[in-house]
């Protein structure tokens, strides 16, 4: 009975395109706008009673679950499903759970529900540390018949200009020999994702309104708020006509919720003096592979 009972309950998985998981994560796109994850609990499958998902959002970032649910078995609501849905905030240490935020009570039925829980704000304690959903059998033992669904994380993994701003009135003037630094984005640290930085700059000659005639490559170093130059870029501007010569792209990805400033250093170490014309930075939210 129990091999029928699962032979029945994977062919109508197949046909409603929701595969059982065996223990495996299904994940979207790493930067994608939600994560859905499928869940099953019941007869005829691994997690007979309870099964719970864990999702990694990025730190910095409001997130909306919706469970969506429904039970197979025989017609009627008598044999509908008590299960509970429970909500818990980020882990607060690598494999320990958050305490509980929300839970609802419901019946799994026939056809499929769902169910929005309320939104979360963000959270410090990012990637590492994730969000996680537990549906259970609202009752003693395994649920009678197999009960499936989905899990979705939504958040905005929209890409995002990230402000550059002077840390002093240089204004983007490079004297040889010197330096000038920008601050990266607000005082409480970047989002985790990954961050792309370019800007045009331009040989100037001594008056500061004739363009001079030479490439100038300049360095440019990212700083993190602890103090630590993360990534190095030595290159010439980013709209350098000449193809034989680096053009300046600074990409990191920031894997870590580090509260502080973030800060751009720019060093001139050649004989002509530049000024930036132009700077972007872009950041797209998301968590390391």
């Amino acid at each position: 009975m129990r091999a029928a009972s699962t032979t029945v309950f994977r062919n109508l998985i197949r046909v409603f395109g929701v595969l059982p998981l065996f223990g495996l994560a299904t994940v979207s796109s790493v930067f994608a706008d939600s994560i859905t994850k499928s869940f099953e609990i019941g007869s005829g499958t691994p997690q007979l009673r309870s099964h719970v998902r864990t999702f990694p959002v990025p730190c910095g970032l409001e997130v909306v679950p919706i469970v969506k649910v429904r039970r197979l078995g025989a017609d009627g609501s008598q044999h509908d499903i008590p299960i509970k849905i429970e909500l818990r905030a980020p882990d607060t240490a690598l494999g320990q759970e958050g305490p509980i935020i929300e839970t609802k009570s419901a019946n799994a039925k026939k056809t499929e529900q769902s169910f929005t829980l309320a939104r979360q704000p963000r959270s410090a304690r990012g990637c590492s540390l994730p969000w996680r959903v537990r549906v259970k059998h609202d009752d003693d033992g395994p649920a009678p018949s197999p009960t499936f669904g989905t899990i979705r994380f939504d958040f905005n993994g929209a890409l995002r200009g990230i402000s550059l701003q002077y840390d002093s009135y240089a204004l983007g003037v490079m004297r040889k020999g010197t330096s000038i630094q920008f601050k990266v984005g607000k005082f409480l640290g970047l989002e985790q994702g990954i961050i792309d930085i370019t800007a045009n700059w331009r040989h100037i000659l001594a008056t500061d309104l004739v363009t001079g005639p030479n490439p100038v490559r300049l360095k440019w170093e990212l700083i993190n708020p602890n103090g630590t130059v993360v990534k190095t870029i030595t290159a010439y501007s980013s709209n350098e006509a000449r193809n034989e010569l680096p053009k300046f792209k600074l990409v990191y990805q920031v894997t870590s919720c580090v509260v502080g400033q973030w800060k751009l250093r720019v060093t001139n170490n050649t004989n002509d003096d530049a000024a930036v014309d132009y700077k972007k930075a872009e950041l797209v939210p998301g968590c390391p592979n």
